[in-house]
C-alpha cells in the first residue's frame, strides 16, 4: 500500500494543489483509486466484486480526495 501511494498516486496527483475540481475530475480520481486497489488485490472485472468489498479487503478508505484537499490547504497556507 505504501508503494502504491508513494509511486502510483504521485502521477495523477501531480500539481493537484492548483486544480479546480469538477464532477468529471472527481469521478476520474475515484476510478484511479479503485483501479489501484483492485490491482493490489488482483481482482478482475468479471469477478463482479463491489468497490466497498475491495476497499474492505485492502483495509483502506477512499482518501485520494482528502489528500488533494489537504495539499490545497497546505498550498494556500504557503502563499
Amino acid at each position: 500500500r505504501i508503494v502504491v501511494k508513494g509511486n502510483i498516486w504521485s502521477m495523477p496527483l501531480y500539481g493537484s494543489e492548483t486544480w479546480t475540481l469538477r464532477k468529471v475530475d472527481l469521478k476520474y480520481l475515484e476510478s484511479i483509486e479503485m483501479w489501484c486497489c483492485r490491482r493490489m488485490m488482483k481482482v478482475k472485472w468479471p469477478d463482479h466484486v463491489r468497490n466497498e468489498e475491495v476497499l474492505h479487503r485492502v483495509k483502506e478508505e477512499r482518501n485520494m480526495l482528502q489528500t488533494i484537499k489537504r495539499r490545497k490547504g497546505n498550498w494556500i497556507g504557503h502563499i
